[in-house]
């Protein structure tokens, strides 16, 4: 049966007259649907399609915001217009997108002799789905075995030591438990009468996640029974029936991995471009010659496009369009350091069926003690929407409940939530563009990208060298990148020593991190220019009391260090004070 009369087949299970063409493997849909949830579905059914390298979405759904799209399409051209013809630089790579896949790139990049320019639209690095996530650097367990997510996820986890090592972030195999328990199958009970429900808990499932682990290059995976699930984590729920045990799980601080990365790149020569939005690009024929933002014009011999969520918006810029975005928003709680005692994994509890568009979240450690919940997998039409409601932060409570029971949900000091950026075939979009010569696609980089990005990164080199680029490597290279010296993780001799030489390591400015105002001076001479950008770096924020003793201070030396008005001081794209600042003139 052709593509076409696959796709057909799929279409006529919607009440809709949706039209669609194929041009090259790529699947393009136009009409409208009632709901977002029926445009999400549809996509979704028309990826699956085998044969199909992707869906560009342009059915409407009752509610679009025509509008919006409308006056946002014409600042668009509007800034392009004004900044077309400022030339800013020439590179031989523009890389779009300072997440951590945009970062990764950058640094790789940066081992060869090439110039290299980054462009973030934000204030900072790191800002986007790369610092809402639970740092969980999976395993490879749970990705489809035919997929490049599996791929380069089980090849991304090997290469964290190494990573982790040169650019002097805290990283942890802390291992992880997939627990299964009564609810494990309880959907299906009634078709396993008797012993084969106990049967298939105790001994089927586990078996079978093993062998899918075995089969996805996953090593080391043991399974679990009676006391030996309590010697591995002795505060899981009591009901476990059995565990899959996969040691190769880690944790890091994603914002801290993203941050070292931009350091080090920066450190080898590529140029970090931040509050510099793409709005269009100049090109002859079918090859991009600049790239243009609201700074001007980047004349360029290569193009990646790590734009996250932004990935196809920037792709139809570039006559390269080849899929649509539709984000995915998570909802992660966080808990203080006190409850750090009660869980030495990362843990699940198996629950069948399986979430469709999710792994289905659990319960974290994080690398600095304290103990993350989540995430949900919701579609949402808005890709900045990263809002939490009562009912989210609810849902993850009553459904990580059980897996330990008598933790202390008193404890949570902060939720937040990000932006996925999946594509509807659900798979890692790594390739040279098929309409423009010198545009890579780095989409859809979801789950688990995090786990998969140095992999990703040496991926995209290697495109990028099929690609016609010459890659000719530096001697000077430099891999290792030093980090800001920690008060908390001092020894009182060095502590002691440090205060000697500049008082500002005494000064502690915030009490529950222990972060002194030398460090936070360190980091905006790192180039952290608001409130977010120094907690990133610093961890000045982040403890039990979340700001509420040292906002203030760490914004006035922020505005000292930086020479301009604390009403001036951004918390992260936005002011932080509303009006005027006591102390300071009208």
């Amino acid at each position: 049966m052709s593509l076409e009369r696959r796709i057909a087949r799929v279409l006529r299970e919607f009440p809709y007259d949706v039209k669609f063409e194929v041009k090259d493997g790529i699947v393009f849909l136009y009409g409208s649907v009632n709901s977002y949830e029926d445009w999400v579905e549809l996509g979704l059914k028309v990826g699956s399609v085998k044969g199909v390298e992707g869906v560009v979405n342009k059915v409407k759904w009752r509610g679009y915001p025509e509008e919006e799209m409308r006056k946002k399409e014409e600042k668009r051209k509007r800034t392009f217009e004004e900044n077309k013809d400022k030339i800013v630089g020439e590179y031989d790579v523009v890389i779009i997108g300072g997440g951590v896949i945009g970062c990764g790139i950058a640094r790789e990049l940066s081992k060869y002799k090439v110039k290299v320019a980054l462009l973030e639209k934000s204030t900072d690095v790191a800002t986007g789905a790369s610092k809402a996530n639970n740092g969980m650097i999976h395993p490879g367990v749970a990705p489809p075995r035919k997929s490049l997510k599996r791929v380069l996820n089980v090849k991304g986890n090997a290469m964290y030591e190494k990573w982790a090592r040169e650019l002097n972030f805290r990283f942890k195999r802390v291992g992880s438990l997939w627990i299964i328990t009564p609810r494990t199958l309880a959907a299906y009970k009634k078709y396993l009468p008797g012993p084969l429900y106990w049967i298939a808990l105790k001994y089927v499932i586990p078996w079978a996640i093993k062998l899918k682990g075995i089969l996805n290059g996953v090593k080391g995976i043991r399974v679990l029974r009676g006391r030996k699930i309590w010697e591995y984590e002795p505060h899981v729920t009591r009901d476990a029936v059995a565990a899959v045990y996969i040691p190769s799980t880690g944790i890091v601080d994603p914002y801290e991995v993203t941050i070292a990365l931009a350091e080090n790149a920066k450190e080898n020569g590529v140029d970090i471009y931040l509050k510099t939005e793409v709005v269009g690009f100049l090109k002859e024929g079918d090859i991009i010659r600049g790239v243009v933002t609201n700074r001007g014009t980047f004349l360029c011999r290569y193009v990646v496009n790590a734009a996250g969520v932004y990935a196809d918006e920037v792709a139809e810029l570039a006559g390269a369009r080849e899929y649509t975005i539709h984000p995915r928003k998570g909802v992660e709680l966080l808990f203080s350091r006190d409850t750090g005692h009660l869980i030495r994994h990362c843990l699940a509890e198996i629950v069948f069926p399986m979430p469709k568009r999710t792994k289905g979240g659990g319960i974290n450690p994080t690398i600095h003690g304290n103990v993350i919940w989540g995430p949900t997998a919701v579609e949402i039409p808005d890709k900045e929407d990263t809002s939490v409601k009562r009912e989210e932060i609810n849902e993850i409570l009553e459904k990580y409940k059980n897996i330990i029971p008598e933790f202390p949900k008193g404890e949570l000091i902060r939720y937040f939530a990000g932006v996925r950026a999946p594509t509807f075939t659900e798979d890692f979009i790594i390739r040279p563009a098929i309409w423009v010569k010198n545009f890579l696609h780095v989409a859809g980089i979801q789950s688990p990208g995090l786990a998969s990005a140095p992999a990703i990164a040496e991926y995209a080199i290697e495109n990028l060298r099929r690609m016609g680029l010459k890659l000719e490597r530096k001697e000077e290279f430099n891999p290792y990148r030093e980090p800001i010296p920690s008060v908390a993780e001092m020894s009182l001799e060095e502590l002691e020593r440090r205060i000697k030489e500049d008082p500002r390591w005494g000064r502690i400015v915030c009490t529950c991190e222990v972060v002194s105002e030398a460090e936070i001076v360190e980091a905006i001479r790192r180039g952290a220019t608001t409130l977010d950008a120094v907690k990133r770096r610093t961890r000045a924020g982040m403890g039990k009391c979340q700001g509420s003793y040292c906002t203030i201070r760490i914004a006035e030396i922020i505005a000292r260090e930086l020479g301009i008005s604390l009403k001036d001081v951004l918390k992260e794209e936005r002011p932080l004070f509303d009006g005027i600042v006591r102390g300071e003139e009208e």
